[in-house]
């Protein structure tokens, strides 16, 4: 094992060791004998005691349950678009059809990037801001997957070998491979479990035919350029959750628009999410990314099973054959539940 795949094995095993150590004695805000009994309290900032995003996950390793009641990000979208195909085509059209660039004329983007600074980073939002966002049924997922998280019950996909999703996937850009007709978006942290990569075809032939939909990791992007500005559309996006300090989930219907621009030694960004599903109204982020000075900062590509072994599903029998096991079987989990959180969090309020 490489010493970065080593290294990022090790910070994993040590925040379990945390975890497990602290899980017994973690405080809670929830006191109700069950908390859906409480719906109508889960906007108030006071029920989640004033806590940002950040501090729920970090709840049941701190000496106190008292939030900051930092609440410093508007979350919802800026614009009027009803769609995000409407918001696409809109600024399509502004950029009067798009700017058709050559190899020489492309933006430069090399370099390796960092950072974000949104509201998906969880410092200065509240848990009640993001719960007035959502729809009945994901303002309970949402609060169920606080709770779990402030009991230290964290759920994360990469102790699954699963991927972190659109929504992980669009905060930590780490290279741009940029192309007039397409942009390449690679993720490959050497601290994280997954190397991620988004296609986004500038090509001007939209989305494949509806017949050929299907939800994926990423989504399916298309992009056009407005002067040196990337635009972007994705849909066919797999539900999923953001996971951590973000912690809300989304339905198979989220479509999103993005837009990044290079200023200076910066990238400035921006995402709008639209799930008619999962949100009340698109959620709206904006991002700042910044070159990375560090020779010896280089992206490499890693996956879950470099640490944690191949899909627990696969095994080998006693007389040398692979065999997987199958719905029924001991063990068995289904790596296609669009939801595979829910059964881990029901555990602990039983």
């Amino acid at each position: 094992m490489s010493t970065t795949l080593t290294t990022t094995f090790r910070i994993a095993l040590i925040f379990l060791s945390m975890t497990m150590a602290t899980f017994l004695t973690a405080q809670t805000l929830f006191t109700t004998s069950d908390y859906r009994q409480d719906r109508e309290q889960w906007t108030d900032p006071a029920y989640f005691n004033f806590n940002t995003l950040r501090q729920i996950v970090n709840l049941h390793r701190s000496e106190s349950d008292a939030g900051s009641g930092a609440d410093t990000f508007d979350i919802t979208t800026p614009y009027a678009y009803q769609t995000s195909m409407e918001q696409y085509q809109a600024w399509l059209e502004e950029a009067n059809g798009g700017t058709s660039h050559t190899l020489e004329t492309l933006p430069d983007w090399d370099g390796n990037w960092g950072g974000n600074g949104s509201w998906f980073a969880g410092n200065q939002v509240q848990v009640s801001t993001v719960v007035a966002a959502l729809t009945p049924q994901y303002q309970e997922y949402y609060v169920q997957q606080t709770k779990a998280e402030a009991e230290g019950r964290a759920w994360w996909p990469s102790a699954f070998c699963l991927p972190d999703g659109f929504v992980r996937g669009i905060q930590t850009p780490n290279q741009f491979i940029v192309r007039p007709q397409q942009v390449v978006i690679i993720n490959g942290d050497a601290l994280q479990t997954e190397s991620q990569i988004r296609w986004i075809h500038n090509d001007g032939s939209g989305h494949l035919p509806e017949d050929l939909h299907y939800p994926k990791w990423q989504g399916e992007s298309i992009g056009f350029w407005d002067g040196d500005a990337l635009v972007v559309h994705t849909n066919q996006i797999k539900q999923w959750n953001a996971s951590r300090s973000m912690l809300f989930e989304w339905s198979e219907q989220m479509t999103a628009v993005e837009r990044y621009e290079r200023v200076g030694d910066e990238i400035m960004g921006e995402v709008t999410l639209y799930d008619p599903v999962a949100f009340v109204e698109p959620l709206h982020a904006d991002f700042t990314f910044g070159l990375i000075d560090d020779p010896e900062v280089r992206p490499v590509y890693n996956t879950c099973t470099d640490s944690d072994g191949p899909s627990t599903n696969v095994y080998v029998t006693e007389d040398g054959f692979i065999a997987q096991r199958v719905p029924g079987d001991p063990g068995y989990w289904d790596a296609g539940d669009p939801r595979p959180w829910a059964a881990h969090f029901a555990i602990g309020e039983n």
